[in-house]
């Protein structure tokens, strides 16, 4: 098909710019709006906090459950990423349209799994795993209300695929924006029943959040729909019929990345039942960690979807010899991120330890955590990147058996220091030391034996 006067400068061979600045201009606002996210979990705990540990143990569990089933979103909204950067570094934009069609026909598939899963296979399987009645009790009302939010983060997450995918990420602020603004709000007014509304606590809690994001959906939608972009490409022309052309080809690139990050998440879910078997402090302290950690994977998840259209965009655009470069300039840029982002974890643990509990025993549980966690957190800094890369250049399959590989080498490590001795949970932390070395070493193996690497950058990665 050849293209039209107003889809001409999406249908041009657009260069990547691989300059500091330009990854800094694609990284930063996805980095923006992890923080957001970041922000919203940590208010959201705080206010749950206030009710007792037990709810902010339970809000943060679900929490975790829902952002692993969400991983089927975030994988397919990868595949179409990394397939959207190809084409238009190929110079065919005109097809994308046809690769968002096929992405959000998948996502409707993925929604409708998710929400059945929340909401009837995850209170059933709480009744058989968690002890404390009232901790289990609070964890089903969060579940079985949070699990409608499904249908707004996938609509997002597909649609923030597009913009990755050309490279311009401003739009992921303002929905970012919107959902924290919208999820404080009302977690402040049906938590506790402020300004007459009903106080609906850990149900409130799950309302609040779930708003936030058909909001955050909405402000995306119209942005998309009155941006330049939108008017060249015309994203959303075959949604009336949708094409199946690119369905096998985002599966073939989704569903290795989707399983991945599923058993990726899954194993926190696994790591936070060993420790609640370690009683309400230690379970309550490793909640406390967690949210701390998040800061981590805000640059994180700004700087490994930049390199995955990096990678991509460059071997479409036949320049494979700029990517190693790349590669460890986005590495350095993640890690000095992560540094400054997580310096409160050393600076001053006592201060948000006793922010969310008062307690003397979880607090020193959490300050001890938080300094073995840091050093490992650098660590995933690069070997973040390096697995990003092997996506990036569609390595899927590969990606899904090194998160595969390392899993089992962490739950068993993890299940030996929690079951064998009597580590308490700071030392179960040092788990993450496995599994964030292993990501980088089975990464690295790939790349020694990926045929563009063999022939021209082996020496160059070496010798930097």
């Amino acid at each position: 098909m050849k293209p039209n006067g107003k889809t001409k400068s999406m249908s041009e061979k657009i260069a990547l710019n691989t300059s500091n600045r330009a990854l800094l201009q694609m990284a930063l606002p996805l980095c923006l709006g992890a923080f957001v996210q970041f922000i919203v979990v940590l208010v959201d705990n705080y206010f749950v906090a206030q009710l007792n540990g037990k709810a902010m143990s339970a809000v943060s569990f679900v929490g975790l459950i829902y952002i692993a089933l969400a991983m089927l979103s975030a994988g397919l909204a990868n595949a179409s990423q990394i397939l959207i950067a190809r084409k238009r570094g190929e110079g065919r934009s005109e097809e994308i349209p046809t690769v968002f069609a096929n992405a959000l026909f998948i996502g409707v598939f993925i929604v409708l799994i998710q929400f059945l899963v929340l909401a009837f296979f995850i209170p059933t399987f709480l009744d058989r795993s968690i002890e404390d009645e009232e901790t289990r009790n609070y964890m089903k009302t969060f579940a079985e209300t949070r699990a409608y939010g499904f249908i707004f983060f996938t609509f997002i997450q597909v649609l923030q695929s597009f913009w990755s995918g050309i490279a311009l990420t401003r739009s992921i602020i303002y929905s970012t924006i919107t959902v924290a603004i919208f999820t404080i709000v009302f977690d402040y007014l049906f938590i506790f029943g402020n300004f007459n509304f009903p106080r609906l606590e850990v149900h409130g809690a799950a309302i609040a959040t779930n708003i936030g994001e058909a909001a955050a959906a909405l402000v995306l939608f119209f942005y998309t729909i009155f941006h330049s972009k939108y008017k060249e490409v015309r994203l959303f022309r075959n949604l009336y019929r949708v094409p199946f052309r690119y369905t096998k080809e985002i599966l073939r690139l989704g569903v290795p990345i989707m399983l991945q990050m599923l058993v990726a998440l899954s194993i926190w879910i696994i790591f936070f039942a060993f420790i609640e078997k370690k009683g309400d402090d230690s379970f309550q302290s490793a909640f406390i960690v967690r949210n701390m950690y998040m800061l981590a994977w805000v640059s994180v998840m700004g700087f490994s979807s930049t390199t995955k259209t990096y990678v991509s965009g460059l071997l479409a655009e036949k320049r494979s010899s700029e990517i190693f470069h790349v590669i460890k300039r986005l590495a350095l840029l993640n890690f000095s991120f992560i540094l400054i982002l997580t310096h409160g974890l050393w600076l001053y643990p006592e201060s948000i330890a006793h922010l969310f509990n008062a307690n003397e025993e979880t607090s020193r549980l959490t300050v001890k955590s938080m300094h073995v966690v840091l050093p490992a957190i650098s660590i995933f800094a690069f070997t973040s990147i390096l697995l990003a890369a092997v996506e990036g250049a569609g390595k899927t399959i590969q990606g899904f058996f090194i998160e595969l590989a390392t899993t089992a080498l962490y739950l068993s490590y993890a299940y030996y220091i929690s079951f064998y001795t009597d580590a308490d949970v700071a030392i179960i932390w040092t788990s993450d030391y496995v599994y964030f070395l292993g990501l980088g070493l089975f990464s690295l193996l790939v790349f020694r034996n990926t045929s563009w690497f063999k022939k021209r950058h082996r020496k160059d990665f070496h010798n930097g």
